[in-house]
């Protein structure tokens, strides 16, 4: 099966056409299938300038912070859908669902060698600034992912600093206590194999002068800042993804490619001791986000290639709360989602709509120039 990674370059200048207004109508109003206990329905049009909205963090005050990579901006250059690219950012959704940019990345915060940023999940730590994987793996393979930390006065971003080196593709990350957990969704691959984990680093790590820089994987050596790995078969070219912790003090990482969710036991210095498959099932294709709600005792995960999200109970129990054809998620529908998080009893859901990075893989099939985040009212 053709690569994620290896046709990026060109996917950027092959990728077939958006359909007309007619197509696009009809993929709209029939795609959509309704779950019938939950509907997701339309939470926000993002405005011009989104065309890539991912991860989503909760703010200390409430408030939801939005990456924004725009990694769509070839692809629609190409397609003559916008007339120039739109900067990387984060940006603020206020308790009235009011969006604003929250931090433009300043010149400095530009990766030295690529030039670029691609902010990804964050989340904020217990020091209140925000901590956010900046994947560079769709502009260099060459371990230029980094995690970078968004300093906070007052709520305000203020700058950026760059705590942790040496990723190739840094993606999701999670707070268990004053431990960061990071997965790192390629350490290394050939063309049927792929190496993906997850690290950790104490906030007095990120805290020092320099950035942790982490030294490449080659299999049996490794940085001692790995928790744990995992083995898939590269079709996707993207492993481990979603990150979080349960009460109970387990840690579970999703393997986006391999379509399961694997539960580690872990020892007094975050290790993994044991690591066993969670969840898998036939509607569960592609997990990507995963939360997990003390409150209702469940887990939320995002179904990247499959248009839909799932909640997971601690059995690992998958139940489908909405699944969707390929729409533009103007009506509320599931347009390719990444990131979830709980807004009380809100679920709200991230719709990446990045069709071109997953050709003849996902449901979507194109990038719709519609970019917006559903949401699911939960009891």
């Amino acid at each position: 099966m053709k690569k994620f990674i290896l046709l990026l370059p060109v996917l950027l200048i092959l990728f077939a056409g958006c359909a007309g207004k007619k197509d696009k109508k009809a993929a709209t109003d029939e795609g959509l299938k309704e779950s019938k206990e939950y509907q997701s329905k339309l939470f926000i049009d993002l405005p011009k300038g989104y065309n890539t909205p991912d991860g989503l963090a909760m703010a200390p005050n409430g408030d939801l912070i939005l990456s924004v990579p725009n990694f769509n901006n070839q692809h629609l250059l190409e397609k003559g859908m916008i007339d120039k690219p739109s900067s990387p950012f984060m940006a603020r959704i206020d308790e009235n669902n009011s969006i604003e940019h929250w931090y433009d990345f300043k010149e400095a915060d530009f990766h030295p060698e690529t030039g670029k940023m691609g902010p990804m999940d964050a989340a904020f730590g217990p020091d209140g600034n925000l901590y956010v994987a900046d994947m560079q793996v769709f502009h260099s393979r060459d371990h230029k992912s980094r995690l970078v930390r968004i300093n906070v006065e007052d709520g305000k971003a203020v700058d950026m600093d760059v705590v942790v080196t040496g990723f190739i593709a840094s993606n999701g990350v999670f707070w268990e206590d004053s431990t960061l957990f990071v997965t790192e969704s390629v350490m290394a691959s050939t063309e049927d194999s792929l190496a993906s984990g997850v690290y950790a680093f104490t906030l007095e790590e990120l805290s020092g002068d320099k950035p942790v820089e982490l030294s490449p994987y080659q299999g049996e050596k490794f940085d001692n800042h790995l928790v744990v790995s995992f083995s898939s078969d590269n079709t996707m070219g993207f492993g481990a993804d979603g990150v979080t912790f349960d009460d109970d003090g387990f840690l579970y990482t999703t393997v986006i490619e391999k379509g399961v969710i694997y539960k580690s036991t872990m020892d007094d210095n975050n290790k993994a001791v044991k690591t066993e498959l969670f969840a898998e099932n036939p509607n569960l294709k592609a997990p990507d986000g995963l939360i997990f709600d003390k409150e209702r005792e469940l887990f939320f995960v995002a179904d990247f290639l499959n248009n839909a999200v799932h909640s997971i109970d601690k059995e690992g129990t998958v139940n489908t709360l909405q699944k969707n054809g390929d729409v533009t998620g103007a009506n509320g529908g599931l347009d390719q989602p990444a990131e979830v998080i709980l807004r009380g009893n809100q679920l709200i859901i991230v719709n990446m709509d990045m069709a071109w990075a997953s050709e003849g893989l996902s449901v979507n099939t194109k990038v719709d120039g519609a970019y917006n985040l559903a949401v699911i009212e939960l009891e």
